[in-house]
């Protein structure tokens, strides 16, 4: 499970453009500003694969002037209002009083963002090459009715990962084939007779298989990592995180969850919606007080720690979180590995990301009711307990953000006075506040915050929180709902909640009544001065419900029928003799480009990709290529054919060194992403998180 408790963005993917010269960018970056191909650059999470490291002392400073800036301004903007605008009595000061208020609720929550991010370094311990004698690790990779396409690469890359362990499946599905594919790549095949629980209950009656064939004198798993099916695991996934556990004390190590299908409904071009919450909140979190909670996937736990809070919990949807207060609560300890350790599939449409977001809102929900979490508990440090209780409420903000768009409603229709301030002079300084406190927060979050996905993604969620406002109401049953990974049948555009579309309806309707009753066109009461204190937030208001709309129905979003993500990346291929080269690649096959009259005349052919063995796949179509009379040869793997399967998930996810121009040792082919315009160059953000030292 993953959160987002302020609607951010990461800062990575943009192509090495900056201010710095290319000399000054750390050596663990250099090479990686090489455009793959012509169209295409590095995902973000690219530039994170190596170990942890402390902040640099820049970005440091810069997120606290940025924070006290942003407060600042605030701060400033409410003394203007207080001293300089407030009308003398009556309702025209109850309702500016009542806006004030409204406008100030910001400042707390960001007061107590600047403690909580005043350090986010991060650390790490030796890499593990060989496990301690008598450990064992086991890596459990739940499923239910995902696509060939979406597990094959998991199980491979699962089971090529080091140290030795071993790799178990755990199939909800009761499919031959996956376990025909698991007795193919050396993984163990689980499944169980009783489908209750979801997830948790998959994954307990996994933890009771150990416990039984543990008494029965086949020895006990030590420690266990849990990866979704469709969160392929990268080398470093084990030697990277297995030396924490030399802390007895450690219950828990959680990695980021990065995501490889660019182009998702939650991409802002950069690496996706929750870059805030990994690479900045967890980071934050990493102290003895403060451990960060169990993502679901990439992570690893302490089996004896499992078994003594009962296992996984399984009486909310939300069962990492609520695990992991129960570790807490017993007194063990969780950690923040930020490195990237795997990839996954993020939402590709907005029906994904509602169901996906849902899910995870009306959990907590469940968490903080059974929990309790608005009374401090003795066994939860103040940071805790702050973390915990603002990150399930914060699932109610669908509700907080109508709340914004209705007051100002209320107030301008009232005809109230609630600024006394001329209407040029109440927008200039309100729009300069506004500047500088975005310009303050963005620092603060390390530029992690891309503010147009991040206004789209809160109006997408308005039904969410209003889900979880009426379960808090009902208290009804709640069933764990899967995220769909397979294509769809048709290819169909979304629709935007009707909430929003209503909202958008009032809003700028208010808006054109209140416009043409300052102009005299119409009757009204409140002055330009009032007009403008309450119509600026619904303008900004309506912008952010258009945006967000339009978000929702752009086609790039809409429904697809392929099962795999493509991969834009150029390689010199052979296929049956004939040189050609590489357009895309997915898992489930590749597009390669001839010259016209090279074109081979199989149906069933053989695609040698660099540093990987010979695939067989079955020539779909080929066209020319609109630019030239090149032939674009579409193939797909034959059904069934695990080693094919097998072949081109190492190469996507470990691919060999050398094996692609452009892409440099350690980094995998599935990081490259077509080009896109980015926020934020990532030269100057990978040189401002480095360690002093090598800026």
């Amino acid at each position: 499970m993953n959160r987002n408790p302020t609607g951010g963005s990461a800062p990575a993917g943009a192509k090495v453009r900056s201010a710095r010269s290319f000399r000054d960018i750390p050596t663990r970056a250099r090479g990686i500003s090489a455009s793959v191909e012509p169209v295409s650059e590095l995902a973000g999470w690219a530039y994170l694969l190596g170990a942890p490291r402390p902040e640099s002392p820049r970005s440091r400073r810069l997120a606290r002037v940025g924070g006290l800036v942003a407060v600042g301004a605030i701060v400033a903007y409410l003394w203007w209002r207080v001293t300089f605008t407030m009308p003398t009595g009556g309702w025209d000061k109850t309702a500016a009083w009542i806006l004030v208020s409204f406008e100030a609720l910001p400042l707390l929550g960001l007061m107590i963002r600047i403690v909580t991010l005043w350090n986010i370094d991060c650390r790490a311990p030796k890499p593990v090459s060989e496990l301690p004698a008598g450990m064992r690790v086991a890596v459990l990779i739940p499923t239910y009715n995902e696509p060939v396409e979406v597990i094959a690469p998991t199980i491979a890359a699962a089971c090529a990962l080091r140290p030795a362990h071993e790799t178990w499946v755990l199939d909800d599905g009761d499919r031959d084939w996956v376990e025909e594919m698991c007795r193919a790549y050396g993984a163990r095949y689980v499944r169980r007779p009783v489908h209750d629980h979801a997830k948790a209950g998959n994954l307990n009656h996994t933890l009771d298989l150990m416990a039984r064939e543990a008494a029965d004198g086949g020895g006990d798993v030590d420690i266990i990592a849990v990866l979704d099916c469709d969160h392929v695991p990268l080398p470093t996934f084990l030697t990277a995180t297995l030396g924490w556990f030399d802390d007895p004390d450690i219950a828990l190590v959680q990695g980021p969850q990065t995501f490889y299908n660019s182009g998702a409904f939650d991409d802002d071009g950069v690496t996706g919606e929750q870059g805030i919450f990994f690479h900045v909140l967890m980071a934050a979190r990493n102290h003895d007080s403060a451990g960060p909670f169990w993502c679901g996937s990439t992570s690893l736990l302490r089996l004896r720690a499992l078994r003594e809070v009962g296992g996984i919990a399984t009486d909310t949807i939300v069962e990492d979180m609520h695990t992991t207060l129960g570790l807490i609560r017993a007194g063990w300890k969780t950690v923040y590995h930020s490195q990237t350790l795997a990839v996954g599939l993020a939402p590709q449409t907005p029906e994904q990301y509602l169901l996906q977001r849902t899910r995870w809102g009306l959990g907590s929900m469940q968490v903080l009711a059974k929990e309790r979490l608005w009374a401090a508990k003795r066994w939860m440090s103040w940071r805790n307990y702050f973390e915990y209780l603002s990150g399930t409420v914060w699932w109610l903000e669908g509700v907080v953000t109508v709340a914004v768009f209705i007051l100002p409603v209320v107030i301008l229709l009232s005809g109230a006075q609630t600024s006394t301030a001329g209407p040029g002079v109440f927008a200039a300084v309100f729009v300069a506040m506004f500047v500088v406190r975005m310009w303050g927060v963005r620092q603060l979050f390390r530029h992690h915050l891309h503010l147009p996905t991040s206004f789209a993604l809160r109006i997408f969620r308005i039904p969410v929180g209003f889900s979880c406002l009426w379960w808090l109401v009902t208290r009804r049953t709640l069933k764990f709902a899967v995220t769909p990974k397979a294509g769809a049948d048709l290819r169909r555009r979304s629709r935007p909640p009707h909430i929003v579309t209503v909202l958008i309806a009032i809003l700028f309707g208010v808006l054109l009544y209140a416009l043409a009753g300052a102009l005299g066109w119409v009757p009204w009461r409140a002055t330009a001065g009032a007009t403008v204190a309450s119509g600026v937030w619904l303008l900004l208001a309506g912008i952010g419900l258009v945006y967000g709309a339009a978000r929702v129905m752009a086609p790039a979003y809409a429904t697809s029928r392929r099962n795999a993500h493509r991969v834009a990346v150029r390689a010199k291929v052979v296929i049956d003799g004939t040189e050609g080269e590489l357009v895309d690649i997915s898992i489930g096959g590749a597009a390669v480009r001839f010259p016209a009259g090279t074109t081979p005349t199989a149906q069933v052919v053989e695609l040698n990709l660099p540093g990987a063995a010979p695939v067989r796949l079955t020539v779909v179509r080929t066209v020319t290529a609109p630019s030239s009379h090149d032939k674009i040869v579409s193939m797909k793997v034959v059904q069934d054919d695990w080693a094919a399967f097998h072949a081109i998930s190492m190469w996507l996810f470990h691919t060999p060194p050398g094996a692609i121009d452009g892409i440099p040792a350690g980094v995998p082919a599935v990081a490259a992403m077509r080009r896109r315009r980015t926020a934020r160059s990532l030269g100057v953000l990978i040189a401002e998180h480095s360690p002093a030292e090598n800026v």
